[in-house]
């Protein structure tokens, strides 16, 4: 997809370009991370999953979804259009192709209630042990090179769900997919490692849903024709994956718990 120049979306950074009027997503993205409330002193414990986006997303937290969601759309794009798209897996890109400047873009992202990317927040295993990395003792061994830009995108989004785990980790679980044990992770993580734990996850940035490609379908659809159905329908069908696979994976602790007693 060729980024919009002058929506505000989709926004390339070639220096070499004259400046677009309009503000990048990511630094939209920060600004929304600014707005987000203090964290209290008494944290309350996480709740039962639910599915239901009814009365999980306050105002901040939707914006802040939003912009998540544009600036991911923005990065694609990017990546897109210098043949790098791979760095993102899952994400087809027909699905960039298929949006069509501000009206398609802004109307599926202010509708749906989860993130359009993952980082693996439904393996706790996998935040827990890169958690516990990064506030290690240094051992000398350099991290893998990733693009600064998907650096400062993850690190946005950690923060942002560094918050939502503090505050409201029912509402983590809804945006990002996380499990109950990764919210409780990144809750407890002492908010000067972000920029670590960002450089260690940022290699598994991806689509949300990735092998989901009815999802993704319906997603184009979506961008060409984005009436209140088909983002209703495109809402409906995410949150039915997320709360499949949610189930899924309490089973499988399940299962391993009564195998280890």
């Amino acid at each position: 997809m060729t980024p919009q120049h002058g929506t505000g979306i989709l926004i390339p950074v070639n220096p070499t370009r004259a400046p677009e009027p309009a503000k990048p997503e990511m630094a939209r993205l920060r600004e929304e991370c600014d707005e987000l409330p203090e964290v209290p002193r008494a944290r309350a414990a996480a709740d039962n999953a639910d599915w239901s986006e009814r009365g999980l997303l306050d105002g901040v937290t939707r914006r802040a979804l939003v912009s998540m969601n544009l600036a991911f759309l923005d990065l694609a794009a990017e990546l897109a259009e210098e043949g790098r798209l791979k760095q993102i897996p899952g994400l087809p890109p027909r699905a960039l192709n298929s949006l069509i400047g501000l009206e398609a873009a802004s109307t599926l992202c202010e509708r749906l209630p989860f993130a359009l990317f993952d980082l693996r927040f439904a393996e706790s295993a996998f935040w827990a042990a890169e958690i516990v990395a990064a506030g290690g003792v240094r051992n000398g061994f350099a991290l893998p090179t990733a693009d600064k830009r998907i650096v400062a995108f993850t690190r946005a989004v950690i923060m942002v769900a560094w918050h939502l785990a503090q505050t409201r980790a029912s509402c983590a679980r809804l945006v990002f997919g996380a499990s109950p044990a990764t919210v409780a992770a990144i809750a407890a993580m002492p908010v000067a490692l972000v920029d670590r734990v960002a450089r260690r996850v940022c290699l598994a940035l991806s689509a949300r849903f990735g092998s989901r490609t009815r999802f993704w379908l319906q997603f184009e659809g979506c961008a060409v024709r984005p009436n209140e159905r088909s983002v209703a329908m495109l809402r409906q069908l995410g949150l039915q994956i997320q709360g499949a696979d949610s189930a899924r994976g309490q089973a499988l602790q399940r299962r391993f718990r009564e195998c280890r007693s």
